[in-house]
């Protein structure tokens, strides 16, 4: 349990052991998976502020919403990739 009430700063956890930060708890997020073949849910990973388990903010723990889907609880992840520079 950390001291932010709802999401938290980006960075303000440790990585993980493959160098990814805040991968889950902030809010759940959208994949491009469909949950089943026979659905149009997508799936969400990661958990959010309003979970309790910690089992939810597993990697592997799914759940699934209908694309359309709103709610402050669920969003998206912006990944940025280091280049060699130049």
């Amino acid at each position: 349990m950390d001291n932010f009430e709802y999401t938290s700063p980006a960075g303000s956890f440790a990585a993980n052991k493959l160098g990814l930060h805040d991968m889950g708890g902030n809010v759940w997020e959208w994949c491009e998976d469909k949950y089943s073949p026979t659905r149009t849910y997508r799936v969400l990973r990661g958990a959010s502020w309003g979970n309790r388990d910690p089992g939810g903010l597993l990697s592997s723990c799914r759940d699934s919403d209908a694309p359309d889907g709103r709610y402050d609880f669920v969003g998206f992840r912006c990944v940025l990739v280091g280049g060699s520079g130049g």
